[in-house]
This record gives structure tokens, sequence and C-alpha cells, in this order.
């Protein structure tokens, strides 16, 4: 008979106290002390001495006018270092992983280099997939699921110079396009660039809500399945989550 494994032991009021920082962490705006105490599920006093413990470290700061309490600059050099330790292509390999898996269909994950849009990571499906791509392929942001995600979650500034060369030949107005993958958040072609395939994007946002790699699934002319669609968006989520974005900030759809 196995032993049950021995949960290791903690500091309850360590963990007790991370509902403070938490409780802040999701709300909107400051809060006063007695709104805050409420968040976190706890009474007054005692939230109370956490604050006062918090406020002294550095990772919660009192407003001297207000008297409200907000995040402080400790837990932001904290989180700027989690994010500068955290590998966008690693976070998006491990969602593509999950999603081809779950899936079935075939998945690829691109990021944003010196020729654009560019593929990473290819991994087939249960359904073979027949087509050039490959790992190093480019794709254009226009007729791409996969481009029309970057060009609509990336300041112009990096996107203009492809933007402005496929504009002109193919002849397509961007701004309505870039409107409504926004409006989505997600992206669909169907034979736009490969003829007889389909394909559906998502963007793994960083902080600034910027895409640092997008997730996407190739299928058969007939189109993604919707259960599909879903599983990209929650993968596409998650690890964005991971980059530091928070949807509440501004919603992608």
């Amino acid at each position: 008979m196995k032993r049950k494994k021995k949960e290791r032991r903690g500091i309850q009021s360590v963990e007790i106290g991370t509902r403070v920082i938490e409780a802040l962490r999701a709300a909107a705006t400051p809060l006063h002390l007695k709104d805050l105490a409420k968040a976190a599920g706890m009474p007054t006093s005692k939230c109370h001495r956490y604050v006062v413990s918090f406020v002294r470290t550095g990772f919660l700061v009192q407003d001297v006018t207000s008297g409200r309490y907000d995040l402080g600059p400790q837990l932001l050099q904290a989180g700027l270092a989690a994010l500068a330790r955290t590998d966008a292509v690693a976070v998006g390999t491990a969602a593509l992983e999950r999603l081809v898996e779950v899936t079935g269909n075939t998945g690829l994950l691109s990021v944003w280099a010196d020729f654009g849009a560019t593929i990473v990571r290819w991994m087939p499906g249960a359904a073979a997939v027949r087509t050039s791509l490959s790992t190093g392929s480019t794709l254009p942001l226009l007729t791409s699921a996969t481009g029309r995600v970057f060009l609509a979650f990336l300041p112009p500034r990096q996107t203009r110079q492809f933007l402005t060369q496929e504009a002109l030949a193919d002849n397509i107005e961007p701004a309505p396009l870039i409107a409504a993958v926004r409006a989505a958040g997600i992206a669909r072609v169907s034979g736009d660039h490969i003829p007889g395939l389909s394909a559906v994007a998502a963007p793994v946002l960083d902080a600034h809500g910027e895409a640092m790699a997008v997730l996407t699934l190739v299928g058969a002319r007939e189109g993604i399945q919707p259960r599909a669609v879903e599983q990209l968006r929650h993968e596409a989520a998650v690890a964005s989550s991971c980059l530091g974005w928070a949807k509440s900030a501004r919603n992608i759809g």
C-alpha cells in the first residue's frame, strides 16, 4: 500500500498575506482599507497589520491624501524581473503542444523577425496537411491568418514596410481588416494564402497587449472545428497571461 505523499509545510501567515496583494492586483483602482479587507476576505484589523508590513517593505504604497492603498515599487520590480526571465517561444511552444494534442490539428508558432511573420515551430497533427510551409518560412501580413494577427496586434511602425508592399500588390485595404481582427481576437483565412487549406490564428500578448508570438491551427479547406477554435483562444490566453497580459485591462475579443 502506497503512503500518501506528505504535504510540505509552509508559513500560513505568508499565504494569508498574499490575499491582500491579490485583492489589489484584481482591483481596478487603489482601495481604502475596509474595501481591501473585504476583497481579501479578512477582518479590517487583521488586514491592517498585513498592510503596514507590506508598506514598510515597499510591496504596497499608501496615498497620503486619499488614504487608499495600491501595489508598490517592489512588486513592480519583481514583476519586471519575472517577465525578463520569461521566454515567449518556450511559453508559446508549450501552448502549441497542448493545442495540437487536444485538437488533432496541425499547429504552428510564429514570431515577428527581420523578414516579418516567421514560423519557429511546426507541429503536425493527427490529420496530414500537405504544404510547403515549414520552420523558417515567412508568412504574408494580409492573406495569412498569422500575418493578420501580427498586423492587428503589433505597433504600425513594425509592420508598415511590409504592409505597404503587400497592400499595393494585393489591392487590399488594411484598416477594416485590422479592426475586424482586433474585434474578434482571432484571424481566419480559407484558401487565401494556400489553396485547399484554412487557418485560424490567435495572438500571444505581452503586458502591453502586443503580439510576442502567434498560435495558428491549419486544416482542410472546410475549416477548423469550433471546439478547436475555442481551444486555440484558451491556449493563447494562458500563454499571454504567462507573459504578463491581463485581459481585464484591454479586451481582445
